[in-house]
């Protein structure tokens, strides 16, 4: 299993809230927040991670009909997810991305105004 810093496996467990099969509430967009905070990352880091790490693995998972709803386990995030140093073009499905856009608007709203 691949070792990643404790913060990233931290904030790829927050940001993937985002592609579960599930209503996303204000709870998760407080607790995606805190957790941006918390794990000190810069906004472009952020960025860098939702767009270049998170996305393009659990992208599918909101095409699928039995898509995951209950979350990904850490060893699961370690195993599918790698680290990207350079942000990546936001290439998948224009509604899934439209989608992803509008939460993270949700979590930056939370956020200092650098995060949005």
């Amino acid at each position: 299993m691949k070792t990643v810093d404790a913060n990233r496996l931290k904030i790829w467990q927050a940001l993937s809230e985002f592609f579960l099969d599930t209503e996303i509430t204000d709870s998760t967009f407080d607790y995606v927040a805190r957790v941006v905070l918390e794990t000190g990352y810069s906004p472009q880091d952020i960025h860098s991670i939702l767009w270049g790490e998170v996305f393009p693995v659990l992208e599918g998972n909101l095409k699928s009909i039995t898509g995951e709803w209950a979350g990904w386990t850490d060893e699961w995030l370690l195993e599918h997810l790698s680290v990207c140093e350079v942000s990546t073009n936001k290439l998948g499905d224009s509604g899934i991305i439209r989608e992803i856009r509008r939460c993270w608007g949700q979590v930056a709203a939370r956020l200092p105004p650098a995060y949005a």
